[in-house]
């Protein structure tokens, strides 16, 4: 039987205006039996239960009385279970990103469950021999950039399975659950939660969670310019309509020699770095690119982005000519008049 040690809360500040006059005392109430036991306490501390833990669990509760009023406050309370199984969950991803888990919704992703402290034998409880994985699946609305966990937990899971085993367990995904019209585009979030299952008068007790962000596949187009197109003097004005750029990714418009994009040396003509907690779109105008034409012939543009992913096409290249050769048709006049051949001496 475990006998744990207890973190004694701070009070919450309605008693800080005269500490003195507050007596503070943690409750535990054994689940199975109803005893009930008050131990003293200081503002803050630790120490162990009065009593030991039963196999339906303790209730501990943190009260303070302000004794000049008589007037009890409960300020927190815990529910600890003799057998309550531990539980772990890391999401990792291609995106080293540190501040939250994030990828795109082509890209794979594991999950890594660590369990500890289930039983074994015959006749125990489900609650001490296994726990509830979930997974939650929900996109994002309009303008959305994250979800509140609770809300996330509180709708039907996308899966369920249970876990019997101590030890880690890894879940591979080739890509994301979420579902959009069109599947590219969707975005929101995965949040993969493990439940203690409930026993007697212990509700089922979420004891592990984590969340991985999912943005869509960025795309693009350029305009003011089309396939196969002869330039004969100044280059068009080009716009580059950029849509949902991976939150940390670096896109250039590349102009090449010739008709080859895959492993030909480019020229970078318009450049732009994204660093944010979010995808981002953008209309660029390229005004200056008549400058890198030095010469007539052949040329591709390309609008190309760079992620963790690796690289990638937003759109179709497109090819087209320069040719800035001035030709001068001019015509020849001969003013020798012929009738003065007629002419003799």
């Amino acid at each position: 039987m475990k006998f744990p040690g207890l973190l004694f809360a701070a009070l919450s500040s309605h008693a800080f205006a005269g500490a003195e006059t507050y007596v503070n005392f943690i409750r535990q109430t054994q689940q199975g039996t109803g005893v009930v036991w008050d131990m003293p306490v200081a503002r803050s501390g630790m120490g162990p239960s009065a009593m030991a833990l039963e196999s339906n669990g303790s209730l501990f509760q943190l009260w303070t009385i302000e004794q000049n009023q008589a007037k009890d406050y409960l300020l927190d309370q815990k529910l600890v279970s003799a057998y309550l199984p531990k539980a772990d969950i890391k999401i990792t991803t291609l995106d080293p990103y540190t501040l939250v888990t994030r990828t795109r919704i082509d890209q794979p992703f594991s999950v890594e469950i660590d369990v500890a402290d289930l039983l074994t034998g015959i006749g125990l409880p489900d609650a001490a021999t296994k726990v509830l994985l979930q997974q939650h699946v929900q996109s994002y609305a309009e303008g959305q950039i994250s979800l509140d966990r609770a809300t996330v937990a509180a709708t039907a899971p996308h899966y369920s399975a249970y876990v019997s085993e101590n030890g880690k367990t890894v879940l591979k995904f080739a890509a994301s659950s979420l579902k959009a019209a069109d599947p590219t585009q969707a975005r929101g979030e995965e949040h993969f939660i493990i439940h203690a299952l409930s026993d007697g008068s212990i509700t089922q007790t979420q004891i592990a969670s984590t969340h991985v962000q999912v943005w869509p596949v960025a795309s693009g187009e350029i305009l003011g310019i089309t396939e196969g197109q002869e330039i004969r003097f100044d280059i068009p004005k080009i716009q580059l309509n950029l849509n949902d750029l991976y939150p940390r990714s670096d896109t250039y418009l590349m102009l090449y020699e010739g008709t080859a994009v895959n492993g030909a040396q480019g020229v970078i003509a318009k450049a732009f770095p994204v660093d944010r907690d979010q995808t981002v779109s953008k209309i660029l105008e390229v005004t200056d690119l008549d400058t890198k034409f030095t010469k007539n012939g052949t040329y591709t543009v390309a609008l190309i982005s760079e992620t963790v992913f690796g690289t990638e096409l937003l759109c179709p290249p497109i090819t087209f000519s320069v040719d800035r050769t001035i030709t001068i048709n001019a015509m020849q006049t001969d003013f020798t008049d012929d009738s003065a051949a007629l002419i003799t001496p």
